[in-house]
């Protein structure tokens, strides 16, 4: 820049957006590293609305420089903040980014202890927390954040002590690691909440206040879990059920769903029979089940089903075992406007396996004149 024109020499320096990634980042000793960001935001002349980095490089016993980085930040109009974190040690977010009117909060590997006095951020719109420990006061009871759209935690806990205010969220995702059981009670003010994700790869013994959580969020329009979760609304007599206020619903996805479980079984059906405008029903990473299964599934839970509004069902990892078959049967055969079926079979189904269960499947009765079946064949390992 600066050969081909002198004023845009410092053109950089109004640059709202600072992005120093893993690959800049590693590439320097980190005494280095801390030099330059030091000098590029000493010299920068406008207010930085977005920094993103990577902070793994810089060990912690140099963790007051990215101190020093967030704070010249909180003063400087910051809107979002990213810091990723892949060092061993976690890095400690400093109070001063409580009080910033941020828009956007990511964090990686980091620990996040608000102050005492700490109610929320007012302007926060996407909070994103990856590993993240959150230290709150047991006098933080309260935190109103009015303008959340968008909340993600992977693999750290929730806040566990307080009530959330939520009332424009529209995206709720949690992906679980640890042993320890989902509570959504903490949420509330969820009216327009239509993406909801609940991933978990243990088995969760149940899902506290999952029912209170689907009926105050009536406008839920696709609905993701992992096949565990529907475990809480298998008996009727439980505290959870699945709430039948969900009209709106219209894509259901189960991951890790196990067709020889009859407890999940008949919670789709239940689920499918109060949600008659339920369009998409998808099912990810299908358990493989063990032969002999037939006899362990209920035959007379798909008798009295009709699927009326059913459009599209897709399962991947597909074994064509009997439970999986009947599965597929019963909806082929009870849904008048199913437009298409995808059956992706699994790669440890041999070709000979998926020539049969290509040719049951044509055979399958159907409701609906213009349901198209495709049987996609194993993807073998390059």
């Amino acid at each position: 820049m600066s050969v081909l024109s002198k004023p845009w020499r410092h053109v950089w320096a109004s640059n709202p957006k600072l992005l120093f990634s893993a690959q800049f980042c590693n590439k320097k000793p980190s005494h280095k590293l801390i030099d330059i960001i030091n000098t590029i935001l000493s010299q920068h002349a406008e207010a930085i609305k977005t920094f993103l980095m990577n902070v793994s490089s810089i060990p912690s016993s140099h963790h007051s420089a990215i101190d020093q980085w967030t704070f010249l930040l909180s003063k400087n109009g910051l809107k979002h903040l990213t810091l990723q974190n892949l060092d061993d040690v976690r890095y400690k977010l400093p109070s001063c980014m409580c009080v910033v009117e941020l828009e956007c909060l990511d964090l990686d590997n980091c620990i996040f202890r608000p102050p005492c006095n700490f109610k929320g951020f007012p302007k926060l719109k996407l909070l994103s927390l990856c590993q993240v420990i959150l230290q709150l006061d047991t006098a933080t009871s309260f935190l109103r954040m009015p303008n959340f759209r968008l909340l993600h935690f992977t693999t750290c806990r929730p806040l566990h002590h307080s009530k959330i205010y939520v009332p424009k969220l529209w995206r709720l995702s949690f992906s679980i690691t640890g042993t320890w059981t989902l509570n959504l009670g903490h949420f509330f003010g969820c009216q327009n909440l239509k993406i909801v994700i609940l991933a978990s790869k243990i088995n969760q013994d149940k899902v506290m206040n999952l029912t209170n959580f689907l009926s105050c969020s009536p406008k839920v329009c696709e609905l993701f879990l992992y096949g565990c979760y529907l475990k809480s609304f298998a008996s009727d007599t439980g505290e959870e059920r699945f709430p039948t206020c969900l009209r709106s619903l219209r894509v259901l996805c189960s991951y890790n769903f196990d067709f020889d479980d009859n407890d999940q079984i008949f919670c789709i059906l239940r689920i499918l029979t109060n949600n008659p405008n339920l369009k998409d029903l998808l099912f990810k990473s299908v358990l493989k089940m063990k032969g002999g299964v037939e006899d362990n599934v209920n035959r007379s839970a798909y008798s009295t089903q009709r699927l009326t509004k059913l459009q599209k069902l897709k399962i991947e990892a597909f074994h064509g075992l009997r439970a999986e078959l009947l599965f597929v049967r019963f909806v082929l055969a009870s849904a008048p406007l199913l437009l298409k079926t995808i059956l992706c079979v699994d790669e440890s189904v041999h070709e000979s396996e998926y020539l049969k269960i290509s040719e049951e499947l044509m055979g399958f009765p159907r409701a609906s004149p213009k349901l198209e079946i495709k049987c996609e064949p194993p993807k073998k390992a390059k």
